[in-house]
């Protein structure tokens, strides 16, 4: 009986926790042109919804920190 206790209780315990797939990065948005910090935390996980700060439309500055290319989305 203290057998079949332990091999249940270890096929449960250390069975790894699923990995997840889908990692979001909250980030605050830029203006595109100027690249001047917003004040909104936009999200870098695709949506239907861009990511907005009266009415224009939020970007995500590279790694170099040159220019402001990329999208941003809504945070849901």
């Amino acid at each position: 009986m203290v057998t079949l206790l332990l091999a249940v209780f270890g096929a449960f315990a250390f069975h790894p926790a699923p990995e997840n797939t889908s990692v979001t990065v909250d980030m605050i948005g830029v203006i595109p042109g100027s690249c001047e910090d917003s004040s909104t935390v936009c999200s870098t996980l695709f949506n239907e919804q861009q990511c907005q700060e009266g009415g224009q439309w939020l970007h995500r500055l590279n790694a170099a920190g040159t220019a402001c290319p990329d999208p941003l989305y809504r945070k849901q």
